[in-house]
């Protein structure tokens, strides 16, 4: 029997091979997509970057303790904060207590509608700054509202006072200023006086000068405050004191309240250390009882087009003398008359408009790419060779790559200002980002012209 042998004849399978390759390039890119560094994208907004600190400062007045002249029941004619003058009444010494229930009652007192609306606009006040971070802000509270009570209700007693009382005293000023009814022992403090042991005092007590209550010949009736001008002094670091070392003023805001003002600026060395003292003329009746006050100090701020600082790098750039810019006769462009030699050794010229990116006082800023090392910049059949400059120096320009073309384009950006994570770029600049513009945000993970998407 004869045995038949079957030959297989192997046949190329066009979609075999077909399905091979896109196998094959498919891996290829999947593998490549994993091993190289991944590209972020982000885009540029507009925004604000604010260099501030916080500081707790003390506060300095000419101020002056004033002690009463006699022994007996006080009550003030004036208010806190209020400005009194020379010879003017400010408080009665009587040698009778008030009837019970007679101080402090509101009803008899007769508190108008203005004393209630002023109770609580200082609790609006408190509860819209308040934060659990600054607790002590509930003892400025009470010391507040305590200190409303004060003038109200001496305002609507004395004088029943001076009626009931036939032994009543009325005590004058002899000097004019604002008054207080708050001491501390610090009213007789300097700018010079003040260290480290100060600005932290943990022994600090503040005393207050109730009306109604008794008090002894000699022991203090009120304060005097004699000016409007005032003084916050604040510790600083090394840094800081480097930083603000050549500044005269300073936007300060009180954290109190929120308030921002101007104040004048300067910055005092003590032995202990540099010291910013802030010097002002506004809102010392406000924070008249006040020794240690929260305020924030803003020592830089700009706006403009707000974008990461990993997104930079730098770019080399040819320097051309910035007299050596022309305008062309026919078409009124401007740019620079270029003279180079050819690959055959010819002397060729062309006016070039393009490829200019940024100027400052001295030079143009032009790309490498649209010049070349060893170009004449010159005049127009000048004949001088004297009057032609030859490309050579190069400076560096700060950018950043735009990738709105899906591809990585070198566009300059003109900083304003920095900080470690974000840069405040000029809008409207000649070659630079725009708003919105999608720019790589590692720039350090692409090169120029990489195809993105």
């Amino acid at each position: 029997m004869e045995n038949t042998r079957k030959r297989f004849k192997f046949q190329l399978n066009i979609g075999f091979i077909v399905f091979a390759i896109i196998f094959v390039y498919l891996t290829i890119t999947v593998v490549v997509n994993l091993m190289k560094d991944t590209v972020s994208v982000c885009r540029v907004e507009e925004g604000q970057i604010v260099n501030s600190a916080s500081f707790t400062g003390v506060c300095i007045r000419d101020e002056e303790v004033v002690n009463a002249s006699g022994s007996g029941y006080i009550n003030f004619y004036v208010g806190e904060g209020d400005k009194l003058a020379s010879s003017g009444n400010i408080y009665l010494l009587t040698s009778n207590p008030p009837a019970a229930g007679e101080a402090g009652n509101s009803e008899s007192a007769g508190f108008s509608t203005a004393a209630y609306s002023d109770i609580r606009d200082q609790i609006t006040v408190f509860s819209k700054n308040y934060s659990d971070s600054q607790f002590s802000q509930t003892y400025s509270l009470g010391y507040n509202l305590q200190s409303l009570s004060t003038e109200m209700v001496s305002e609507a007693k004395i004088q029943d006072y001076q009626v009931n009382t036939s032994s009543g005293q009325v005590i004058k000023t002899t000097q004019s200023g604002i008054v207080s009814y708050s001491y501390d022992g610090y009213e007789n403090l300097s700018v010079e006086g003040v260290n480290k042991q100060v600005i932290s005092d943990s022994t600090y007590e503040k005393h207050q000068i109730d009306p109604y209550t008794y008090i002894e010949a000699g022991q203090p009736a009120y304060k005097l405050v004699h000016t409007h001008q005032w003084k916050i002094v604040i510790p600083l670091t090394p840094e800081q004191a480097s930083e603000l070392k050549d500044t005269t003023s300073v936007n300060l805001t009180f954290t109190k309240d929120n308030i921002k003002t101007v104040s004048d600026f300067y910055i005092y060395q003590g032995s202990d250390g540099s010291y910013g003292v802030l010097t002002l003329n506004d809102y010392m009746v406000r924070y008249i009882s006040e020794r240690y006050i929260d305020i924030e100090i803003i020592f830089e701020e700009a706006s403009g087009l707000k974008i990461p600082t990993s997104a930079l790098l730098s770019k080399d750039f040819y320097q051309i003398p910035i007299q050596y810019l022309l305008t062309d006769n026919r078409s009124y462009e401007t740019g620079f008359y270029c003279e180079r030699t050819n690959e055959n050794g010819e002397i060729v010229a062309d006016f070039r408009t393009s490829g200019i990116y940024y100027k400052d006082d001295e030079y143009f800023y032009v790309s490498t790419e649209d010049f070349s090392l060893g170009d004449y910049i010159g005049k127009v059949n000048s004949g001088e060779n004297d009057d032609r400059f030859r490309i050579g120096a190069t400076g560096q320009l700060y950018g950043v790559y735009n990738v709105n073309k899906g591809y990585t384009q070198f566009e300059i950006v003109n900083i304003l200002h920095r900080n470690s994570d974000y840069c405040i770029v000029q809008e409207n600049l000649n070659y630079s980002v725009a708003l919105y513009d999608n720019i790589i945000l590692n720039s350090d993970t692409v090169t120029e012209n990489q195809i993105v998407y």
